[in-house]
């Protein structure tokens, strides 16, 4: 059953060499770096940064789903696997210098996937909170660093999953305390999910999961008319607390809501929003 399962996988992989062959490999094609900002001229706020699998040839639904997020009013910038370095260096650079970030999100697929929370792992060390990170059937991930709004994992079990390719598995948190990981595997509590014959080399094709990708998405990325107004009440609020005529007790009693999504121990943001990077 195992063998028959290994060459079902292996036969796939040729179907998709061979397609991508015909098409140029489009899907192949990295991303430019020049487009990661903290900023967005979109309808909704925040910036999608999305990740394909090993050298790409698996992976090209996300251009799809780049696009789709794109047509949903949601700024997304689509890279390589073997781009995730430079893309964690560019996030660094010019996020840390942001006074008012807008929402930050990672999407990988496969070993794209795994990337994804290792950017996430060097942010945390530049104190610098993700949103929101999906990932599509990773493969050989690491645990889910507590800088992570949410972690909606994403992934369907199967017979390889005692191998390091070609399998989807469950992530695990560093810190069980921080409950910032959600699990969700299509092949049991998210059978609407499922398309017929879904499998590694799909799953980021799915256009079921595309919608669900979207809508959480647009969980942590609000339109940007209810952004700005969330901005505005957390500089407001601010401002009371550090006033000293204010009652303490009053001053300190709510958080705005803007406050979640920001870097970890950090202060709500002041000050006017960071200009556009280049």
């Amino acid at each position: 059953m195992i063998m028959l399962c290994v060459s079902r996988h292996f036969g796939r992989a040729a179907v998709v060499l061979a397609v991508l062959a015909l098409s140029g490999c489009a899907s192949m094609t990295p991303g430019d770096l020049d487009r990661v900002r903290p900023d967005s001229d979109r309808p909704y706020a925040g910036n999608v940064y999305l990740l394909r699998g090993f050298i790409g040839i698996w992976s090209y639904g996300i251009d799809h789903l780049g696009q789709r997020i794109n047509e949903a009013g949601i700024r997304a910038s689509v890279y390589q696997q073997d781009q995730s370095q430079r893309l964690c260096e560019a996030i660094i650079e010019r996020y840390s210098k942001a006074t008012d970030p807008e929402p930050l999100v990672l999407i990988g697929h496969s070993y794209g996937a795994d990337d994804a929370l290792r950017i996430a792992k060097q942010l945390e060390e530049h104190n610098i909170k993700v949103d929101l990170v999906i990932t599509l059937d990773p493969v050989t991930p690491p645990k889910v660093p507590a800088n992570i709004g949410l972690c909606y994992n994403i992934y369907q079990p199967n017979l390889l999953d005692d191998l390091p390719f070609f399998r989807g598995i469950p992530l695990e948190p560093e810190k069980p305390e921080v409950k910032n990981l959600q699990n969700v595997n299509i092949r049991a509590e998210r059978r609407d999910l499922l398309l017929p014959d879904t499998d590694h080399f799909n799953i980021e094709k799915n256009t079921l999961i595309h919608a669900e990708v979207v809508s959480k998405i647009k969980e942590v990325c609000p339109p940007r008319e209810k952004w700005v107004q969330m901005r505005q009440a957390a500089r407001t609020g601010t401002a009371m607390r550090a006033s000293p005529s204010n009652d303490p007790a009053a001053a300190g009693s709510a958080v705005p809501p803007a406050a979640a999504g920001r870097p970890v121990g950090s202060a709500l943001p002041t000050g006017q929003m960071a200009p556009p990077v280049p």
